[in-house]
């Protein structure tokens, strides 16, 4: 007779200590790690270690940073510091230079001396290069395209520099001397 034999105490210790592991799975606490974030809004070249906050988040989803250096680029109050936000040395910009956004070489980093030599319409004079310097580089917002980025140009120049720019008559050389080599 089935209702007369034993009851299968093994599947239901099995099936409730798996309910229990589960459980314990669902409602278990995550591991955390302090990130930085910005408490304030930070101009490009700014030192970030007075202008952060430490707050708990879940680990793992974002890299971790150091939370020291300057700024790369303007930062905003409350986003979380990433690795690209922050340079090891302040950038020298002389005073009264300006900054115009052009496409770079993908090998270009902050700090990097370029030359944009100006490529002449016909029947033009050539102009000579004009120096700059890299501000910040971040990715371009088309897909394909190298990355994009500030570069400080004199004040005598900069003009001229913005007219080739966006005539897209330029040519960008990257000074060697900071670029890694390549085995």
């Amino acid at each position: 007779m089935l209702w007369m034999s034993r009851p299968p105490y093994v599947r239901w210790a099995f099936i409730g200590a798996l309910l229990l592991v589960s459980l314990w799975l669902e409602i278990r606490p995550t591991p955390t790690v302090s990130h930085p974030y910005l408490s304030r809004d930070l101009a490009r070249g700014a030192p970030v270690e007075e202008a952060l906050e430490w707050r708990k988040i879940s680990k793992g989803v974002l890299d971790p940073v150091p939370g020291t250096g300057f700024a790369n680029r303007s930062l905003v109050q409350g986003q979380p510091l990433l690795k690209g936000d922050t340079v090891e040395s302040g950038l020298q910009i002389p005073p009264g230079w300006w900054l115009l956004d052009l496409p770079l070489p993908s090998e270009t980093a902050p700090g990097t001396r370029v030359q944009l030599v100006v490529l002449p319409d016909a029947g033009n004079h050539p102009v000579p290069p004009i120096g700059g310097i890299v501000t910040d580089v971040r990715p371009s917002e088309y897909a394909g395209d190298g990355p994009v980025g500030s570069v400080a140009f004199p004040p005598d120049l900069a003009a001229t520099a913005a007219v080739a720019i966006a005539e897209d008559r330029i040519s960008v050389l990257v000074d060697a001397s900071g670029v890694p080599a390549s085995d």
